[in-house]
């Protein structure tokens, strides 16, 4: 048989995924392996979420006792330094599955009762504001744990980054990590695409045509909602190919605010049937846009 058709050797095959559970457990191990393999991937993915700079162990499915039920996050995460400790829960989806709020707010409480610093989640949502976590949970649980969220798409970047421009001092170190880009670039990995732009799209967009679009239509707000991920995706998909952080363009009240960035590109929406935003680059002379998406 032709040499043409063998398939080399993987560290993270893509082969053998049967169902959202092996998906979503081979990615888990995968990232979280490399998170301590590589030193400074690790530092700068988890940097964000409040990790010191320390020693990384990672752990997978670690179960744990809330009440009478028995709970087993997809990962746990611990950096070291001194006598400090930082611990993190981690929960992973994949392909389109979502967070739920009822899972994430029993690991909050478990990561409060074991002392631990934060709840990290990883998936395919993008919030429109990097910072901002799409699901909603009870505000009071998070008092003493923190919750943060990474987009794959974001997981991937920070790799891509990492391993092309910021460098890997050691060889090995920076094959492991070519090998994780590798994984979640397959399809198989459940590390999706931005693939659409929701389910209120088409109702939104013929009402658009049609003139009959009202300013009460609650679909609008999802849209622009899908439209900032978009807008969110394509800058990090366009930070992995340039090596540098892309970002959208918010205003300081914005930032501050997520709500208020919804009002303007409704309002928008609802006059002109057009969605506008830009993303800007370091270095460069002004911002690049800006981009309109017609309904």
């Amino acid at each position: 048989m032709a040499e043409q058709s063998w398939h080399e050797a993987r560290l993270i095959p893509t082969s053998g995924i049967n169902g959202p559970d092996e998906q979503e457990r081979r990615a888990t191990s995968a990232l979280l392996a490399v998170l301590t393999s590589v030193r400074e991937y690790g530092r700068v993915l988890l940097k964000p979420c409040g990790a010191p700079v320390g020693t990384i162990e990672t752990y997978i499915e670690v179960p744990f006792l809330l009440g009478d039920k028995k709970l087993y996050p997809d990962g746990l995460i611990r950096v070291s330094r001194g006598s400090k400790r930082w611990t993190a829960l981690v929960e992973v989806k994949t392909a389109s599955n979502k967070l739920a709020t009822d899972q994430l707010e029993n690991y909050l409480d478990v990561a409060r009762e074991q002392g631990f610093d934060a709840l990290i989640t990883i998936s395919n949502e993008i919030p429109a504001v990097a910072g901002q976590h799409p699901t909603q949970v009870d505000k009071r649980k998070l008092k003493k744990v923190e919750l943060h969220h990474i987009a794959w798409t974001q997981v991937l970047a920070e790799a891509v980054m990492q391993k092309e421009f910021r460098g890997v001092a050691d060889p090995d170190q920076a094959w492991i990590l070519g090998e994780l880009i590798r994984y979640l670039e397959h399809k198989a990995s459940g590390a999706m695409e931005f693939t659409d732009m929701g389910e209120s799209w088409t109702s939104v967009r013929d009402s658009v045509a049609a003139g009959t679009l009202r300013p009460t239509d609650k679909d609008i707000v999802t849209v622009v909602s899908r439209f900032d991920a978009l807008l969110r995706f394509t800058s990090l998909r366009l930070g992995r190919r340039l090596g540098t952080e892309v970002v959208p363009v918010l205003t300081r009240r914005e930032l501050a605010d997520p709500t208020m960035r919804a009002q303007a590109p409704t309002q928008s929406h609802r006059d002109s049937g057009q969605l506008a935003g830009a993303p800007t680059i370091p270095g460069t002379v002004g911002q690049v846009g800006p981009e309109e998406h017609p309904a």
